[in-house]
């Protein structure tokens, strides 16, 4: 038996489901699982190999193009919000069991085949993180590794003469970075990612996977909201004390930047990638 686990991606999703959820693949690996990643573009199973040592990634184009690759005495894993309640319960029926991974506590499948993980439980920061580091690296904001539609381009002002650092996104076109670089102090590069996230003064993001990984660090992070961002993760990440801007306001921003803000951890830990494996584990194996 084999395990698929499915992570919706690509250069109009981002990264932020990779991030979390190659810890846990790592895990199962670990514990004897042989595990397949499954992304929808290839630069995704890239990026995994490279930052998490993921060994086995091929890319899909669509969800139920899975049945191509797995057996039906294989496991599946859907980390996604994208497929319709029907796709899901079609699917555990196909493989007899099925794991569903979602943001969207609103959104679970759950069933007598179907074990859904979703809303806080769903919440998984790398144990590298958790690491001690020293925060020398100023502000830095980062937007989220897509921004297929330029959107930053017409919010960069915001940032201007703020003294705010610019981490470029994953899946970012060539020479973006050239028409923001006015708006921003500097502009870093991709791969320099997990060294601002760990070592900023302040991390402003509008990536919530981020928002929690800078959390955990320690790196004092601001939630920017994009509008395409889903409204709970403003409750969310309030529960942990970050502070959410839902616009992007200038003098909004500036002062958040100035406040000294009291940030709260809770259920966050280095075990959080074991735990959700555990789950995964003792459903599916």
């Amino acid at each position: 038996m084999k395990l698929y686990y499915y992570i919706e991606t690509g250069h109009r999703r981002g990264l932020d489901r990779l991030r979390r959820s190659a810890p846990v693949i790592n895990v199962l690996e670990r514990r004897g699982v042989e595990v397949t990643m499954l992304t929808d573009d290839f630069r995704a199973g890239e990026y995994a190999k490279e930052q998490f040592g993921i060994g086995k990634y091929v890319s899909v184009d669509l969800v139920r193009n899975i049945a191509n690759i797995a057996a039906p005495a294989d496991r599946v894993v859907i980390d996604s919000d994208s497929e319709s309640p029907t796709l899901l319960s079609d699917m555990a029926d196909y493989y007899g069991r099925l794991v569903h991974i979602g943001d969207d506590p609103n959104r679970s499948a759950a069933s007598s085949r179907i074990l859904s993980i979703s809303g806080s439980d769903s919440e998984v920061v790398d144990p590298r993180y958790f690491e001690e580091t020293r925060h020398s690296m100023g502000d830095v904001y980062f937007w989220g590794d897509d921004d297929y539609e330029r959107e930053l381009a017409g919010f960069c002002d915001a940032f201007r003469g703020s003294g705010v650092a610019l981490l470029e996104g994953y899946y970012f076109f060539l020479q973006y970075a050239g028409e923001l670089q006015e708006c921003f102090k500097a502009v870093y590069e991709s791969e320099s990612y997990d060294e601002l996230l760990k070592g900023a003064n302040r991390f402003i993001t509008s990536s919530p996977q981020s928002a929690l990984e800078a959390l955990v660090a320690g790196s004092s992070p601001i939630f920017v909201k994009k509008s395409s961002t889903p409204e709970f993760w403003c409750g969310r990440l309030s529960e942990h004390s970050v502070p959410v801007l839902e616009v992007f306001d200038r003098e909004s921003l500036l002062n958040c930047i100035e406040r000294e803000n009291e940030y709260e951890k809770g259920s966050l830990s280095p075990q959080s990638a074991g735990n959700v494996a555990d789950m995964i584990y003792d459903f599916l194996i």
